[in-house]
């Protein structure tokens, strides 16, 4: 076991880091194939396991709290994430709504990832200083995370791309 946590935090600590990794390799890899299924599926089934573990640790505050909260997010997020992807037939948007969701699920655990290291390695005294540096560094994340998703978002299968070549009837060639 990971030294100072219980079996619920050593679990969740082992596949979180197993989602950081594969989804770090999903984002530098090609988006098809059997290989992106397969990290794909891995990255959802050890963050779901990851989410529900988290909803059994306390140690922090002793009782439900913020972090908590932050887990039933990144959950609804990978659902939202796979749905579309199991939905038969897809929908027409279904790769941007993946894209979307399963990308705000990693940037969620990069956030707490941050900082759950800033909070355990920097010096905080006061609880008050711990709670400011979770919400210094998790804003900073997301505000990164949030122009990486928006400047590589596929382009959406719906809207031609404009200047593309158009035939008399509007349909692009």
């Amino acid at each position: 076991m990971i030294a100072g946590l219980s079996l619920a935090g050593a679990i969740h600590t082992a596949l979180a880091m197993l989602g950081i990794v594969v989804g770090l390799v999903q984002l530098l890899r090609p988006k098809r194939g059997a290989g992106h299924r397969a990290r794909g599926y891995a990255f959802v089934y050890a963050m779901l396991v990851a989410d529900g573990t988290a909803m059994l640790i306390y140690q922090f505050t002793g009782q439900f709290n913020i972090f908590h909260v932050g887990a039933i997010v990144n959950l609804v997020w990978i659902v939202l994430g796979i749905v579309p992807v199991l939905r038969s037939p897809r929908p027409a948007n279904w790769k941007n709504q993946h894209y979307y969701f399963i990308s705000w699920s990693y940037v969620s655990l990069l956030a707490a990832a941050a900082t759950e290291l800033v909070v355990r390695t920097v010096h905080l005294t006061t609880r008050e200083q711990a709670w400011s540096a979770a919400a210094i560094v998790s804003i900073a994340v997301t505000a990164i995370g949030y122009v990486l998703i928006e400047r590589y978002r596929p382009v959406s299968e719906s809207q031609p791309i404009v200047g593309a070549a158009t035939q008399h009837d509007g349909v692009p060639t």
